[in-house]
């Protein structure tokens, strides 16, 4: 017959007033005398045999009524009986004292609990549930595991400072023991801060059978969050497969605030691996899920919470992985789109002895990690694919089954090496970078699972024209872009065609405008002597470039004949900050903007030169916050209020530069314009936007950009436009 309990206490039933169970007929009182019934020659038997009995709804009813009846914190594992030796396994309930007399009376209890169980005989079909080294639980496919993860390592692990368990989990020094790993999971994920009420085995006790129900373990469905997410094998059996279902459902009705997290699935099939039961594998993945340390983030659980991470990554390979970026960006319709999938490249497809490193160092150093290991693989990918036709027309799908095939191409081992000599940005920044991309998600009302916007919706070509460059190559530029300005669309803020040859004009139309892109189309000396109108400068808020066929139609548009000869060539500049900044400064020419600036060239060649400090990070380290709260309030942004608008991302005051040089972003007075500096200027431009120059300069680490003297063909700046304000 089913249990029923009794009123009080619902963590303690048949502990309560008014209860209708009393000391003599409570359910402990009446498991005691089930047991006393046996005979001491069947509790002989069972000891002398060490048979387990596995783990049965009915028997699972008994042991749970039993445990939650004690007023003690002790706590058995359902699953581990007494052993030839007659000892029994137990383990201490979040960490508080047992008395001896409480634990005697357990073991006896437990010890007749046992013989009744023991009695009733094993269940048609059950396996004995152990984790006994080198064993695994019954939720391992044995022959499977030995195949992917030989248990040839250490038993045992003293280290308890961070910065050797962190070399130790970047090394493997658990990665080939069984029992070891099990058993470090277990105290790293015990060690993490968590909310005060945090859901743990008892609970998963108490519910797992009311919110299974009658439900086959087969026809299980799975949480709506896990967004249809296949629940990987790795190496378990049936049984484990359908303990993941079961888990799933268990922490969706713990957690109803989680909406979206499609890497749970895998988490939690990784950490059944490496748990006695399923009770203990809930317990973990509650802990990991219910972690409220603001600066160690683990999973992410909302839609926008994803959706800003697949963003912050797009952003890190642009900046990291730029010749994988540009043949993600040659090859794909939608780059973003192939960058949202990189969640999916770890939990999912990454083969069982790959995850299991990547998570041992994962849950060491937390969420970073995972960028670098994500990063990594696409530079596998670019290695491996540059030059070779793609197997299908989709990338995305190419990628996939480059990372379930990846041991043909890396082992785990150069994997993480790989991953570790990229030289990321400070956990602060990518935690800025992160806020930056939510708070343009908000702003645009992108905070429920909806489809991303192609690139190339954002530049429409029948709306879009420019006389520096073609429809195709401003979608390219848009492919540079942060990702928090990708689903923004060019708007057009100043033309020298349209408003003059006045930097005045320049400052007046781009002010009140961040980021704006510059774009510049220039042309021989030779060619002006002959007689040339002033030229123009592109400043474009976001990104800017030109083409051969917009010069051509820029040249006759300005009443000049395009002749063959005739070299022009194509640079400019992102730049991060709004113009308005330079009035800080009284007048006086001064530096501002962040580190995401960066100029490039278009033509006659390609070329992108960023903040010195991205490829270079030796250079500098990042600095405390209250150094950064002390800085130059010419470095602030021009908000009053600090909470609308964020810490800039890349902003000089959170690193300690050797010199002022290495920060030169931009910089406008009213007889000059500056991009960078140090040592020359990356480019100049003169009051009229009729001459130029450009040079090395210290900021971006740069060639000249064009010819180091030169004559301004058109001008334009754009600037970006949120498409539901337009």
């Amino acid at each position: 017959m089913p249990r029923t309990r009794c009123g009080g206490d619902p963590r303690a039933p048949g502990v309560g007033s008014g209860s209708a169970c009393s000391a003599g007929a409570g359910p402990r009182a009446r498991v005691r005398r089930r047991a006393r019934a046996q005979t001491r020659g069947e509790l002989r038997r069972q000891r002398r045999s060490g048979r387990r009995c596995s783990r049965c709804k009915r028997n699972w009813s008994d042991l749970v009524i039993y445990q939650n009846s004690l007023k003690q914190t002790l706590v058995t594992s359902p699953d581990t009986f007494p052993t030839p030796s007659g000892k029994v396994s137990l383990r201490v309930w979040e960490c508080k004292q047992v008395s001896k007399e409480a634990s005697k009376k357990g073991l006896e209890d437990l010890a007749a609990l046992c013989a009744l169980l023991a009695a009733q005989g094993r269940p048609a079909g059950c396996v004995p549930c152990t984790m006994d080294s080198p064993g695994y639980n019954c939720f391992v496919d044995k022959d499977k595991m030995d195949a992917a993860i030989q248990d040839l390592g250490p038993k045992e692990l003293s280290c308890t400072e961070l910065q050797e368990l962190k070399q130790l989990a970047r090394q493997g020094y658990w990665a080939r023991s069984y029992a070891l790993r099990g058993k470090v999971y277990q105290r790293l994920i015990r060690d993490i801060p968590c909310r005060t009420v945090t859901p743990d085995a008892s609970v998963y006790s108490d519910i797992v059978s009311k919110i299974v129900g009658k439900h086959s373990s087969s026809s299980l469905p799975l949480p709506e969050f896990v967004d249809n997410t296949q629940v990987p094998s790795y190496c378990l059996n049936t049984r484990g497969e359908s303990a993941v279902r079961k888990i799933l459902l268990c922490i969706a009705n713990q957690f109803p605030d989680i909406s979206f997290c499609p890497a749970l699935p895998s988490v939690v099939a990784l950490l059944l691996h490496y748990s006695i039961d399923e009770a203990e594998c809930f317990e973990k993945a509650c802990r990991i899920l219910a972690c409220n340390d603001p600066s160690k983030k683990l999973i992410d659980q909302s839609f926008l919470a994803f959706e800003s991470s697949c963003m912050t990554f797009g952003d890190l390979v642009n900046k990291y992985c730029q010749a994988a970026h540009k043949l993600m960006v040659a090859v794909s319709e939608d780059v973003l789109q192939v960058y949202a999938d990189w969640q999916r490249w770890l939990f999912g497809e990454l083969p069982l002895n790959y995850f299991a490193r990547v998570f041992d160092v994962f849950l060491v150093e937390g969420y970073k990690v995972l960028y670098r290991v994500a990063l990594a693989i696409l530079k596998f990918f670019h290695k491996v694919r540059a030059g070779q036709p793609l197997e299908s027309d989709n990338v995305k799908q190419d990628i996939r089954t480059f990372v379930k095939d990846i041991a043909k191409t890396v082992s785990p081992e150069k994997l993480l090496e790989k991953a570790f000599a990229i030289r990321l940005f400070s956990r602060k920044e990518i935690q800025l970078l992160q806020m930056a991309n939510e708070k343009a998600l908000k702003q645009k009302g992108i905070t429920v699972k909806q489809k991303r916007q192609f690139v190339h919706l954002a530049v429409h070509a029948e709306n879009f024209h420019s006389e520096i460059v073609s429809v195709k190559e401003m979608r390219d530029i848009w492919s540079w872009v942060p990702e928090r300005f990708a689903l923004c669309q060019p708007l057009l803020l100043f033309s020298s065609l349209q408003h003059g040859y006045s930097l005045t004009r320049f400052y007046f139309q781009c002010e009140g405008h961040e980021p704006t892109l510059l774009l510049i189309k220039t042309t021989q000396k030779e060619v002006r002597k002959a007689q040339r109108e002033p030229g123009v400068l592109a400043y474009a808020e976001l990104w800017g470039v030109c083409s051969p066929a917009a010069s051509t139609q820029a040249s006759c548009a300005s009443g000049h004949s395009a002749k063959p000869a005739l070299h022009r060539e194509v640079c400019g500049a992102y730049l991060s900050t709004d113009w308005s900044e330079r009035n800080k400064f009284g007048g006086k020419l001064g530096f501002f903007g962040t580190g995401e600036c960066f100029v490039f060239r278009l033509q006659p060649e390609v070329q992108r030169y960023e903040w010195v400090v991205i490829k270079h990070p030796e250079l500098t380290k990042p600095v405390s916050l209250e150094t950064t709260t002390a800085a130059s309030p010419h470095c602030h942004s021009m908000s009053s209020d600090p909470a609308d608008r964020l810490s800039p991302f890349l902003a000089a005051r959170h690193f300690n530069l050797p010199s002022k040089t290495e920060s030169m972003f931009m910089a406008g007075g009213n007889d000059c314009l500056i991009v960078g500096g140090g040592g020359g200027q990356a480019l100049y431009i003169d009051g009229d936007l009729n001459r130029g120059r450009t040079g090395h300069c210290d900021t971006f680490n740069n060639q000249p950009l064009c010819s180091e003297n030169f004559l301004i063909a058109a001008v334009e700046a754009w600037a970006f436009q949120d498409p539901d304000t337009q």
